[in-house]
């Protein structure tokens, strides 16, 4: 009963917003609703602020891997921590179980706030830096919410779809209590801090981190990236080539940029990630693009008076790391 209430008043609360994130807020004229959307207990609303009615939120986190700008944050996720006790764990059991904290079952390793938050991106690098396999625990999901399933069959469809990445062989999801393999395990409290530590060192390495000029970025010191792409720019580091092409082709974005461009940059001021910015070229500064930091979000292109950036999925290079020039002379033609 006690643990119960400990968890409870955890779990109270535990979404932050950040309205600085939210595009609406970015940009009056912007019509983002995909965190209304996703939202099945309708408690979010994007007025003067961006709200949640935290007495009837149902936790299940949608909206946090749903905002692609990172507007919504779960207050202490910590997601290496998690990576790197399923290391430990995975030394000693082939196939760790994830559970959900706003459930009972005592058929976990570890247990997490609701899978909802589990994007595509997180998954993907969930299923590269564990050494087998892992289960997450669906099945209490029936009495609470019970969507969360079938919308995490959908995005490992899609991975698997679009990268070519077995992730299904990785990360198991199940929804029976009897095919569900728990081996109980005794904890090294000293071996699981040691794991913890050698994660934290391996992400200030620059495993997790991103590779993009830090004095570039130093000028933007108000843009942030939402904490999947900051995963996944790490995660694709160590991806075997043809699916490291994969990912990036549909999971990063090219920027398309008219010659006619007249240079106000407006765009770089309202884009939440700092993935534009202005580098010297002949004739004065001109702007460039960062594939790593850009989430597709098009704000940039909504506020072009003249329609002169396109945005989309298909980052073809081998370096998203890079500001490159966005500028091309046939733009228009190209798009018509």
């Amino acid at each position: 009963m006690l643990q119960e209430k400990v968890i409870d008043k955890a779990l109270k609360n535990c979404i932050g917003t950040d309205r600085s994130r939210c595009l609406r807020m970015r940009f009056n004229r912007n019509t983002c609703s995909l965190c209304m959307q996703q939202c099945s207990s309708g408690v979010i609303g994007i007025g003067e602020d961006v709200t949640i009615n935290m007495d009837n939120c149902s936790e299940c986190m949608l909206c946090v891997s749903a905002c692609p700008s990172g507007c919504f944050e779960i207050r202490g996720l910590n997601f290496y921590s998690i990576i790197a006790r399923l290391r430990k764990i995975g030394a000693s059991v082939q196939s760790p179980v994830i559970g959900c904290s706003k459930t009972a079952s005592p058929s976990s390793h570890l247990r997490t706030f609701c899978f909802g938050y589990l994007s595509e991106e997180l998954l993907i690098a969930l299923s590269v830096y564990i050494q087998n396999s892992v289960q997450l625990d669906l099945t209490g999901c029936a009495g609470c919410n019970g969507f969360i399933d079938g919308i995490l069959e959908s995005r490992l469809e899609n991975i698997e779809a679009m990268t070519g990445i077995r992730i299904s062989e990785k990360i198991r999801l199940v929804k029976d209590r009897a095919e569900l393999d728990f081996q109980d395990i005794s904890y090294d409290r000293r071996s699981f801090f040691r794991a913890i530590r050698d994660m934290t060192l391996m992400q200030a390495s620059g495993l997790f981190g991103d590779e993009v000029d830090s004095q570039g970025m130093q000028s933007y010191s108000a843009k942030k990236m939402p904490f999947k792409r900051e995963v996944l720019n790490g995660t694709i580091r160590i991806l075997p080539p043809e699916r490291r092409r994969a990912v990036l082709y549909n999971y990063y974005y090219k920027a398309d940029v008219s010659e006619d461009c007249n240079n106000c940059f407006a765009c770089i001021g309202i884009c939440p990630t700092g993935a534009l910015k202005t580098i010297e070229a002949e004739g004065g500064r001109e702007l460039s693009f960062n594939s790593s930091l850009c989430t597709g979000c098009s704000l940039c292109s909504s506020i072009c008076s003249r329609g002169l950036i396109i945005i989309e999925k298909g980052f073809s290079g081998d370096n998203p790391f890079g500001f490159q020039h966005t500028k091309k002379e046939h733009f228009l033609m190209s798009v018509a």
